[in-house]
């Protein structure tokens, strides 16, 4: 679709819909990477008194962690979502009788 000053492609919105969808799928495997260390390494905080606080500290330090994580993998989400949207508008926009081509 053209418009004077401004022109968009289906096909560009649905490559960056791939891309932050792509973004999204590292997002997660970063999470699930960091989740495996700290299952991994939690009891290896020492045994002294900043072990132990740091142990007592450390379920709320995890939950914020992956609690962030969680955040952005849904705003990965709504922003590929929002660009298949856009595409398909602009499909739309470009073929309005559905002629596909």
């Amino acid at each position: 679709m053209t418009e004077p000053g401004y022109s968009v492609e289906r096909s560009a919105l649905d490559r960056r819909a791939v891309i932050a969808g792509e973004q999204r799928d590292n997002v997660i495997r970063a999470r699930e990477v960091l989740r495996a260390a700290f299952d991994r390494d939690r009891r290896t905080l020492g045994n002294d008194q900043y072990g132990a606080e740091l142990e007592k500290q450390l379920p709320e330090l995890e939950a914020g962690i992956f609690d962030a994580f969680d955040v952005c993998i849904y705003g990965q989400d709504e922003r590929a979502a929002g660009l298949r949207a856009s595409a398909g508008t602009y499909g739309q926009a470009d073929d309005p009788g559905g002629s596909g081509g």
